[in-house]
Formats: structure tokens, C-alpha cells, sequence
């Protein structure tokens, strides 16, 4: 029996994260910090290269990741980011592609395999989250 110190208050259940969501929201966590230091600087964690354009798109995308994890909702949101940062890191080694990358958004051989690694990882818990619907 649930008891309440409150009269007519109803404990709210407690809901858990799942293995998907909690990378999600781990992961924004992450991209929102990355992009708010490469607002400030063109290095972050010391290895990876950024710029504004970057930033602003690591703070929104992290956002999102935190949002859509909180709510236990991740599948959609792992996989677009994992498919757009597959596509970037893989674009990056490319000839004459990575100069590209390189120059708008300012992707580096580092941020380029982390990418790679990354895009693998959501991909495949996003394609895992959205099959247990």
C-alpha cells in the first residue's frame, strides 16, 4: 500500500530508462557539451576540431537526444543522428568529399572515426528500440 504525506497526493509511478534511452540522453548530454565548448573554441576534448556551424548543430541535435531519451522515446532520434553521422564520417575520408566536410564543418580525422563509431552504435540500438515496438 502506497502512503502519502500529502492529503489527496498520488505518488507518481517511477519510470526507468531504458538501455536505448539512457545512451540517447547520455549522448545529448555529450553533443550538448561538445557544441557549447566549440562555440568557444575550435578544439574540443583537445582532438576534435569544430566550428559554429558544428556547434549549433551538436547543441540541437543533443537537445533532442536528451528530450526524446527522458522520454523513453529514442528509436527516431538514434536513427537520424546515426545515419547523419555515419554519412559525415564516411564522407570525410572520401577524395575530394572530406576536403568538403573538412571545410563547412570543420571535421577532422578524429571526428571523423568517432563519427563513424558512433553512427555505428545509434543505428544499431535505434534499429533495436524500433523493432521492440
Amino acid at each position: 500500500m502506497e502512503t502519502s504525506f500529502l492529503p489527496g497526493h498520488r505518488p507518481r509511478p517511477v519510470t526507468t530508462l531504458s538501455l536505448t534511452a539512457a545512451f540517447a540522453v547520455l549522448l545529448g548530454i555529450f553533443l550538448v557539451i561538445e557544441g557549447a565548448w566549440g562555440l568557444a573554441s575550435p578544439v574540443v576534448f583537445g582532438i576534435f576540431t569544430t566550428n559554429m556551424l558544428h556547434a549549433a548543430i551538436h547543441i540541437v541535435l543533443g537537445t533532442a537526444g536528451v528530450v526524446l531519451g527522458i522520454k523513453n522515446r529514442p528509436a527516431g532520434f538514434l536513427l537520424v543522428l546515426g545515419g547523419l553521422l555515419l554519412t559525415v564520417g564516411v564522407l570525410s575520408y572520401l577524395p575530394g568529399v572530406g576536403a568538403w566536410a573538412a571545410q563547412l564543418l570543420a571535421v577532422n580525422g578524429p571526428m571523423a572515426a568517432f563519427s563513424i563509431m558512433v553512427g555505428i552504435a545509434a543505428l544499431g540500438l535505434g534499429l533495436s528500440a524500433h523493432a521492440k515496438r
